[in-house]
């Protein structure tokens, strides 16, 4: 009588003949939260459960968490690095280093930016980017995030709408009282930017990677059909689509990883199909998890990785030094990299990635799980790369992220459904009453309707 009930409530029904390895993120998530219920429990402990879920997964997950806690009086106590999904709750506790910063309804907590929380348009020839590098710079500024083209911006003081000529009052939400809470208490940490010995040309006509009608077979199944973008020198470009879309197989074609199927695939100049090891040479890459080697400490996956490079003597000291000031891994030098805290892991892969001075970084889900300190000082030093010319391609679940991108693309299915600026996407999106939709409500009208027609055609089929 359960698993019928679990079955419809998750969806999973259609997939009961797969092995729970080969299912999506999002598919996984449902199971372990099928598994949990088996036995109808009056407590529902989730630990971070939508890390690497996609927005539609996301939104699943927390439609049945609902129906659990309305429908069967279900209580669930939930962890979440994600503020949108902490404003969606009953009541918070916000924690910082072991100690309750507050106690109360999201609301109480988003209250405490009223007045303060502003958007500032960049500049003719500025980008948000930039502009939020500058405004973080400030000591009135507790935070700035780029949103829709602008900057969202939340003062230490509460202020007079219209105060300053370029900003424009706009309702708080739970994320930049969140902001508010976290600088009273933790120390703000000056994030350099980073600076390369080679910086590269940035902007112009150059293009870094071209990608025309790629394609990638496995067998009968067709996980990449036939697309096609490209990426400039010095652009953050965004890859998104859900759990399955052909996301990972297309970076791992890109980073030479995989041989295509077919299509033109170059990369920095270099036919990758022709020239794997030679287009690898110039590549860096950010694995979504950990990848490096646990045992070794930070020195010595260091001098690995230069080697591999083929750094020698002079040239490889150098470089290490540079790597351990750039990031601030000096003080961790001799602790095994397993044991750093995640942000300084995150830190020591991004100083592996970028031994050599790639001129295109790809980033596989970098931020997954990270909090909103360490994503925001994560996001300064990809800026400061790509303003020294150095081409970046992402992918992210973290909508808010897409924001930092020149460009993004959505894919499902194996096929780009929409590519343009985070503002064109934004378009596409229904009108929500009462705001602006969201980068997260254009993902998931994209996805959806795309899913829509293929449902049509089957049926006319």
């Amino acid at each position: 009588q359960r698993y019928p009930q679990l079955m419809e409530m998750t969806d999973l029904g259609r997939f009961t003949a797969r092995l729970a390895g080969r299912l999506s993120g999002g598919m996984k998530q449902k199971l372990g939260l099928a598994c949990a219920l088996v036995r109808s429990p009056e407590l529902l402990l989730l630990d971070e459960p939508t890390v690497g879920v996609d927005p539609l997964s996301r939104r699943e997950l927390w439609d049945i968490v609902h129906h659990l806690v309305d429908e069967q009086g279900l209580t669930v106590l939930m962890s979440t690095s994600y503020l949108d999904e902490a404003e969606r709750a009953n009541h918070v506790l916000v924690l910082h280093e072991g100690r309750v910063l507050a106690q109360s309804r999201p609301a109480a907590v988003t209250r405490m930016a009223a007045g303060r929380t502003f958007v500032l348009t960049p500049a003719a020839g500025d980008n948000a980017r930039t502009l939020q590098a500058r405004l973080l710079d400030e000591p009135e500024t507790v935070d700035a995030v780029p949103d829709g083209g602008r900057v969202r911006v939340v003062h230490s003081e509460a202020r007079a709408s219209g105060a300053a000529a370029d900003e424009s009052p706009v309702e708080p939400r739970f994320e930049d009282g969140f902001m508010i809470l976290l600088r009273r208490t933790a120390t703000r940490e000056s994030v350099a930017s980073i600076t390369l010995q080679r910086p590269l040309a940035a902007g112009g006509d150059r293009v870094a990677v071209e990608v025309r009608d790629l394609l990638k077979r496995f067998g009968a199944f067709t996980a990449v059909n036939r697309i096609s973008f490209q990426v400039g020198r010095g652009e953050i470009f965004g890859l998104l689509g859900p759990n399955g879309a052909g996301k990972t197989t297309t970076f791992r074609m890109l980073c030479g990883l995989l041989v295509p199927s077919g299509g033109v695939l170059r990369v920095a100049g270099v036919d990758v199909g022709r020239a794997g090891a030679a287009a690898r040479q110039r590549l860096g890459y950010v694995a979504q998890k950990f990848s490096l080697y646990g045992a070794l400490t930070v020195t010595e996956n260091l001098e690995f990785f230069a080697s591999a490079y083929g750094m020698r003597g002079r040239e490889r000291r150098e470089r290490i030094d540079w790597a351990m000031q750039q990031f601030d891994l000096t003080r961790h030098a001799h602790a095994a990299s397993s044991e750093l805290p995640g942000g300084f892991k995150q830190r020591l892969a991004m100083s592996a990635a970028l031994l050599h001075e790639p001129d295109i970084l790809f980033l596989d889900e970098p931020t997954s799980g990270a909090d909103p300190l360490a994503r925001r000082a994560f996001w300064r030093r990809i800026t400061a790369l790509a303003e020294q010319g150095v081409t970046v391609i992402v992918t992210t679940h973290f909508m808010q992220e897409a924001e930092y991108c020149d460009r993004i693309a959505i894919m499902d299915g194996g096929e780009v459904l929409a590519q343009g600026t985070p503002g064109e996407i934004r378009h596409l999106a229904p009108s929500v009453a009462g705001r602006e939709p969201s980068m997260e409500d254009a993902f998931i009208a994209v996805v959806e309707a795309a899913r829509r027609r293929e449902k049509s055609a089957e049926h006319a089929a």
